[in-house]
């Protein structure tokens, strides 16, 4: 997606290609027992939702725009955990620069922990957002 991101002035007038993953922790018993997509997250109004953030205003740290996506992605989705993931070119030489942040929703915390991270190694055209 095209937002504004970075410290620069340039990089605040000019928007630029920013990828954003989401990863989410879902309870899909439900909606997998019933194959009814009412019971499944809307993935559509998600990234519509992230989309709509990332685009409304400009971000000068990667890390400002992936806390705000984690709170937009835990709230439209009702899932207890998030991963985030903001990707963007780098300098000349540099493939990309990325920010994880992981949060969990209030009630959460306490499920999460002993949990083991999983990382994904993808190129910045894999991402979906």
């Amino acid at each position: 997606m095209e937002c504004r991101l970075g410290v620069d002035e340039w990089e605040q007038r000019t928007p630029q290609t920013v990828w954003l993953d989401l990863e989410l922790a879902i309870d899909a018993a439900r909606a997998s027992a019933r194959d009814d997509v009412r019971d499944a997250v809307d993935y559509a109004a998600l990234v519509k939702r992230v989309r709509a953030l990332a685009t409304s205003r400009s971000f000068k740290l990667m890390e400002t725009l992936a806390e705000a996506a984690a709170a937009a992605a835990l709230e439209q989705s009702g899932a207890p955990w998030v991963r985030v993931r903001v990707r963007k070119r780098a300098l000349e030489g540099v493939g990309y620069a990325q920010v994880d942040v992981e949060r969990t929703s209030r009630g959460a915390a306490r499920a999460r922990q002993g949990r083991t991270a999983r990382t994904t190694n993808r190129s910045p055209r894999a991402a979906r957002t």
